[in-house]
């Protein structure tokens, strides 16, 4: 008790006079003090030197960071080579376009790798709050983007758009990415299952939606010269839009679900009306308007 309420008092004023004199001998002594009065108390619950080492390599690679510059210029790069591909079909672009679409998927890579070594830090899904939930969803986006890839490359480019977006909302100042231990009522596996797959359907739509936006553009510089092959693609484009709307809700519903179960699990009841419990509902309605829609 003597040592732990005095060491870091010691310590500290140590550090304070290495910053003005640059000498940090003492201090490396006092943290040495530290380290092994932990390993003598504490190595039942210190994380090994691997983990420790491999959250310093994470925190100083700052993956998610760069990601987020990476996936927008190479995003807007893809999507004006298809705008130029659409409108001028005459310029040979495949070699280009599809060099660019491998490095999306080199990119995506290394997101799942960042998603995988921060599981591993924490020791949890990384999909646990505002931070995580947002990286993830920013992968589920990507992916999406690949499961249409075949159908129209020009999913891969909106998509990366808007993974990038995604990733610098999550790089702002009022997002926290300290990997910290889950409160109690996240400690279930309904953590991985539900908010996996409900988050995971945010991808989906936000596909849909950004390829809609992509559509009205291109309904909007149809003319007498290009009017059978915009048709065509805008046909194309409006296929596998309802296929991620379908997706999504599919999704969505499961997820909706599996949230209610996951309430019981934790609060005693399976649904309670609570604002988010409520949303997800009007959710699934809309979005089951939406596609039914075209039906009539």
């Amino acid at each position: 008790a003597l040592f732990v309420g005095g060491i870091f008092s010691m310590y500290f004023e140590e550090v304070r006079k290495a910053v003005e004199s640059g000498n940090w001998t003492a201090a490396d002594d006092h943290l040495n003090y530290i380290i092994d009065f932990q390993k003598k108390y504490g190595a039942k619950i210190l994380p090994s030197d691997a983990k420790i080492n491999l959250e310093i390599f994470y925190n100083k690679f700052d993956v998610f960071k760069r990601l987020s510059a990476y996936y927008g210029l190479i995003g807007f790069v893809l999507l004006v080579l298809h705008f130029i591909n659409i409108l001028k079909p005459k310029i040979n672009l495949r070699k280009v376009i599809r060099i660019s679409s491998w490095v999306v998927v080199l990119l995506f890579v290394m997101h799942t790798a960042g998603l995988a070594i921060r599981w591993n830090i924490s020791g949890h899904a990384p999909w646990s709050n505002g931070y995580e939930s947002l990286i993830y969803i920013g992968w589920a986006t990507i992916l999406s983007g690949l499961i249409f890839v075949r159908r129209s490359e020009v999913t891969l480019a909106v998509t990366a758009l808007l993974a990038s977006l995604i990733l610098s909302v999550a790089g702002m100042s009022w997002m926290d990415p300290e990997i910290t231990n889950l409160v109690p009522v996240l400690k279930s596996y309904w953590l991985i299952i539900h908010v996996a797959i409900i988050t995971a359907s945010y991808g989906f739509f936000a596909l849909g939606a950004l390829l809609g936006f992509f559509n009205l553009i291109l309904m909007n510089l149809k003319s007498k010269n290009n009017y059978n092959r915009l048709e065509m693609t805008v046909t194309e484009l409006c296929y596998i839009i309802e296929m991620t709307l379908i997706i999504g809700l599919f999704m969505l519903t499961i997820g909706t679900f599996l949230g209610g179960v996951w309430a019981n699990e934790s609060w005693g009841r399976y649904w309670g009306w609570d604002p988010k419990e409520t949303w997800s509902l009007i959710t699934i309605i809309v979005y089951t308007f939406v596609t039914h829609s075209r039906q009539i």
